[in-house]
């Protein structure tokens, strides 16, 4: 009865120890599921990157003042001027303003265009040249006159602006290209003629410098002329004509002069040859190798030459044509 008793407290110590280990066990366990379960961040967005649109706003802004918006559109480009500030600012809070920059970009684009368009209308204005091209004077100005209209519109985008200050500045520049081809061409007739008065009288050789100065000029009108820089052209054209117009006054002076001084010579050689003839009337003198007077056959001077003038003269083409223009066109190329 005792033994019986004793192996049934066993039996149940050991269900209990075995409870024990059991529920220890399930408690110290990490649960499969735990063990494999990650933590996922959430993503992090990347700051917009504004530093191109920036750096390109900047250096159209840069470039509309170069070319004198600050004088010609003060106030649009002071409204330009706020709206990058704004666009900067909203750049320093992570923002991204890169389609809001370019509209900024090309506004100081159009401001730029629009100063160039009012200049290149101004010198067209002073030098006349409206009646070289007047369909682009015209197309130039209705541009211009539109670009002022879309300033009041508020709704007006950056890139309508430029569009119209790019064709204004478009009209102007072909009247100015016009312009100038015409003037090179009546330049380059009058450094011509200029150049053929020099010739006759024989400034190649006593200007030299000079005169091949002038030569290289007309020549290098030539050049510009053919590669499309009318206004350089004109230039050298006219640089060219003013040292052979210079040359040939004051050297036709000088011969004037020079010869005032022959014939002033000659009127005194014949004073002093009457006075001869008179003194040999009254009072003769006979006889060879008298003292002061040279024989008749002696050398005073040793003979001096002088190479052929006309032969120092500089050959150039009296008109500009196609020849010549394809000439220059393919010495440029190499």
């Amino acid at each position: 009865m005792y033994r019986r008793h004793d192996v049934k407290k066993r039996y149940i110590l050991l269900i209990t120890v075995a409870f024990i280990l059991g529920f220890m066990s399930c408690k110290s366990s990490p649960k499969p599921d735990m063990e494999e379960q990650v933590v996922e961040q959430p993503d992090e967005q990347p700051k917009p990157d504004n530093t191109n649109a920036l750096a390109q706003a900047e250096a159209a802004r840069k470039a509309a003042i170069e070319a004198g918006a600050e004088r010609v559109a003060p106030d649009e480009l002071a409204d330009t001027d706020s709206r990058l500030n704004a666009l900067s600012a909203r750049n320093n809070n992570g923002e991204n303003v890169n389609l809001e920059l370019a509209d900024v970009s090309a506004r100081y684009n159009a401001l730029e265009q629009y100063a160039k368009a009012i200049a290149a209308k101004n010198r067209i204005d002073e030098l006349d040249f409206a009646k070289y091209d007047q369909p682009d004077y015209d197309a130039g100005n209705n541009a211009l006159n539109a670009l002022v209209s879309l300033l009041d519109d508020s709704n007006t985008t950056g890139a309508q602006f430029l569009a119209q200050a790019t064709s204004a500045n478009a009209s102007y520049a072909k009247v100015l290209f016009a312009g100038f081809r015409a003037r090179s061409r009546e330049e380059r007739t009058a450094a011509f003629t200029a150049k053929r008065d020099a010739d006759s009288v024989y400034a190649a050789v006593a200007e030299k410098t000079r005169y091949e100065e002038g030569v290289q000029l007309f020549r290098d009108g030539d050049k510009t002329y053919a590669l499309q820089d009318m206004e350089q052209a004109f230039n050298n054209y006219s640089s060219s004509h003013k040292i052979f117009q210079t040359l040939f006054e004051e050297i036709s002076e000088k011969r004037t002069l020079a010869q005032q001084a022959i014939d002033e010579a000659k009127a005194r050689v014949a004073e002093t040859a009457a006075y001869a003839q008179q003194a040999d009337t009254d009072a003769p003198l006979v006889g060879e190798n008298i003292e002061g007077i040279e024989d008749a056959n002696a050398v005073l001077l040793e003979e001096t030459t002088y190479d052929d003038p006309e032969k120092a003269v500089e050959e150039l083409p009296e008109t500009i044509v196609d020849t010549i223009i394809d000439a220059v066109k393919a010495e440029a190329a190499k």
